[in-house]
């Protein structure tokens, strides 16, 4: 049997999307060939003309002669000063392009024939460009279009490119292209609304964004390695950057190309900090904007000169969230105790011999006077103490600013004494800037001040799974089982940690308990979404059909508006297909299909449904053998596709890959009763009969199988 080339050439010619992906490329070319135009629109799926003017109505017999060149009466129509094209698109409707302020004296003397010459060569250009800026492994845009991209938009609000690396388990040429075509789609389900994916070799991807409005917010990125590892990639890596408002106003020169540089920067960082991680260069870049940023060594060192012989001693940090007023003018006059020293802007309180509780009510005493003295004064206090847990003597101050962070989460002016909180507070900032090893540092410092933190067990456990560690993030999430046997995020995480290991069954029993005991408060409607769409997938595989629609049919309800939503049609289908509703599965099918051309389940198991229900043995062969080409490795895509190679009169082709199938228990059974029913149809009985009975000695093989098997034998 004659393996088929792994990259797919079913990217040449032009589609729809084209038209809208190079609109601007496309309409440069057009400009070209046809003297005076002006602007150019084209035709979408839906007939409209994208960025056409909403206050401007096409022409009545506009309207007309569009719907007469669509329907495939012409291919150049000319009207006043504005003529339209038409283009084949390969994959659905034609699109028209409407071209717009042409010299009117040379439209009344051009001719139809030179026009369409122009228009067939204009159409050639298209699919030249599309060529060079398309990858051919995987569909989506390349390199070169990356950097037209990034060199177009220096003059727009900015771009925020994120790089995402993949690197495949292994590196045969074979493997690392289905891995990119599934990686790709992978991420194309995640992406939504203006953003651009690019591939740039090596199974490794560029995400172009919208500037981002909060920066050195990480949100994208995070969630974006979550959902890559939940969804089974190996390895996950991600390098960011993105365009700034004061780079533009410094005239910094050509910022938008130099962003590749600084995501290929911060993409080596995160390749460092474990095998699923990502990295924000202008955090790189901008350390003295990190807001866990460590304190000035000259102000420690100042303070050890107070605290170096004190066996007990509190510090208490002012700091004012109001960018009109400052720290140190309003809580200087007030400070009655301690050693004061002030920084710029915020005033830090030594307090020998008081423990936590002394110092926080004397810092809750400062700022109702503040509070009384300055009308919105805003002024919060961070307290930390020693000793405490195994923090050194040198760590106060840095507990202090953390302490202030865990104060920052309250809208009025508080105290906050350091805790267990605060260093689950910090451990989420680190966690949320991609470093993951500080993160879980915090969180297990965190769990020495207060063992019964369930938040911390769960953070610790997360950030452990997400290095990859998932026995000891197990443990993690039993012990916050332990202290609350009723927390909803112990019973998901460990329900997606079992998923993770392959243990479907389990992973089910957590996420139902996870379900049962889910809030509001437990991380709003997106978290309860992955939930069920988790639980959706997991009961389709283990036969629960029903379930699974609830589940998923709700799921696609609620998403249904944006792009993700096709990441259920598979499972839709195929949970019809369990219900005995092959009519409606094979709807979802064809139309997870059209979402994602790549999916071999969806195509193996929508060729064999064909085939079961008579709807075209010749369909049905097409699509089990392009599955099978996609995955060459799958064995029961092979016992599907033999079975209708079988209907088809391919015998040797059958057998070649039931011979193959011989060698794995769970088609054994199958594939010997179908080299039985290949030999009956070769007129070869003995060694049917022969198949059949090593059929019937197999503890395993399906029911129809089995009675096939038997009615063999008889009639040999």
């Amino acid at each position: 049997m004659i393996d088929t080339f792994p990259v797919l050439s079913s990217y040449r010619g032009l589609i729809t999307h084209d038209f809208f992906r190079f609109s601007q490329s496309f309409a440069e070319i057009l400009k070209k060939c046809l003297p005076t135009a002006q602007k150019v629109y084209f035709s979408n799926v839906a007939g409209q003309f994208t960025d056409y003017p909403g206050d401007k109505q096409l022409p009545a017999d506009w309207v007309a002669l569009f719907e007469a060149m669509r329907k495939g009466g012409k291919t150049v129509a000319i009207h006043a000063q504005s003529l339209m094209l038409l283009f084949a698109a390969r994959d659905g409707k034609p699109v028209v392009a409407l071209v717009e302020g042409a010299d009117p004296v040379f439209l009344g003397k051009v001719g139809e024939d030179w026009l369409e010459e122009t228009r067939a060569a204009a159409e050639r250009q298209f699919i030249l460009l599309k060529e060079a800026r398309v990858d051919v492994q995987t569909g989506l845009l390349n390199l070169w279009n990356l950097y037209s991209l990034l060199d177009s938009s220096r003059q727009s609000a900015g771009l925020h490119l994120i790089l995402v690396e993949l690197p495949p388990k292994r590196m045969s040429f074979r493997y690392t292209v289905r891995y990119s075509q599934k990686c790709a789609t992978l991420i194309l389900n995640f992406i939504q609304g203006d953003s651009v994916l690019h591939t740039i070799g090596q199974s490794t991807f560029a995400l172009v964004l919208p500037n981002r409005q909060r920066e050195y917010k990480s949100e994208v990125e995070s969630a974006l390695v979550a959902y890559l590892k939940r969804e089974g990639c190996h390895k996950v890596h991600i390098g960011s950057s993105c365009s700034r408002a004061e780079d533009r106003e410094n005239n910094m020169g050509p910022r938008e190309r130099n962003l590749l540089n600084e995501a290929w920067t911060a993409l080596h960082h995160a390749e460092k900090r474990g095998p699923f991680s990502f990295c924000d260069y202008n955090l790189l870049a901008h350390p003295e904007n990190h807001p866990l940023i460590p304190p000035k060594g000259n102000l420690v060192r100042r303070l050890s000169r107070l605290w170096r012989q004190s066996l007990v001693f509190s510090l208490v940090h002012f700091q004012c969230k109001s960018a009109v007023n400052n720290a140190k003018d309003i809580v200087l006059p007030l400070l009655d105790r301690g050693v004061c020293i002030a920084t710029d802007k915020d005033v830090l309180v030594y307090l020998d011999d008081f423990d936590a509780a002394a110092a926080l009510s004397w810092a809750r005493e400062v700022l109702h006077l503040a509070g009384d003295a300055t009308t919105g004064s805003q002024v919060s206090a961070g307290v930390s103490s020693y000793p405490c847990g195994d923090f050194k003597k040198t760590e106060m101050l840095f507990n202090c600013r953390k302490a202030l962070l865990h104060a920052s989460f309250f809208d009025y002016s508080t105290a906050v004494i350091f805790d267990s909180v605060s260093l689950n507070i910090s451990g989420d900032i680190y966690f949320g800037d991609g470093d993951l090893a500080k993160a879980i540092r915090e969180f297990k410092r965190g769990l020495k001040i207060d063992k019964e933190n369930v938040n911390l067990h769960n953070s610790l456990g997360v950030a452990l799974a997400m290095m990859d560690r998932l026995a000891p993030a197990m443990m993690c999430f039993e012990n916050a089982l332990a202290i609350d046997n009723q927390n909803f995020m112990a019973f998901y995480n460990l329900g997606l940690a079992e998923k993770a290991q392959g243990k479907k069954p389990e992973a089910y029993k957590y996420l139902e308990k996870a379900l049962l005991h889910y809030s509001d408060e437990d991380g709003g409607s997106s978290l309860l979404d992955d939930l069920k769409l988790q639980m959706g997938m997991l009961a389709g595989d283990l036969d629960k059909h029903l379930q699974a629609l609830d589940f998923l049919k709700a799921w696609q309800t609620k998403n249904e508006k944006v792009q993700r939503a096709g990441r259920a049609l598979y499972h839709i289908g195929k949970a019809h297909h369990g219900t005995g509703d092959n009519r409606q599965a094979m709807v979802e099918l064809q139309r997870a299909l059209q979402f994602n051309e790549f999916d071999d389940r969806a195509m193996n198991l929508l060729g064999i449904i064909y085939f079961r229900e008579g709807e075209g043995d010749e369909i049905a062969l097409a699509l089990c053998r392009k599955s099978v080409e996609l995955e060459p490795g799958n064995i029961l895509y092979r016992s599907n596709l033999a079975e209708v190679q079988l209907q088809c009169g391919l015998l040797i082709e059958a057998r070649e890959n039931l011979y193959r199938c011989l060698k794995d228990k769970k088609t054994r059974a199958k594939a010997q009763v179908l080299l039985g029913r290949s030999y009956v149809r070769e007129g070869l009985p003995v060694r049917a009969k022969s198949w059949f009975e090593k059929a019937l000695k197999q503890d395993d093989v399906l029911p129809e199988f089995y009675e096939e098997a038997k009615r063999g034998v008889r009639k040999v």
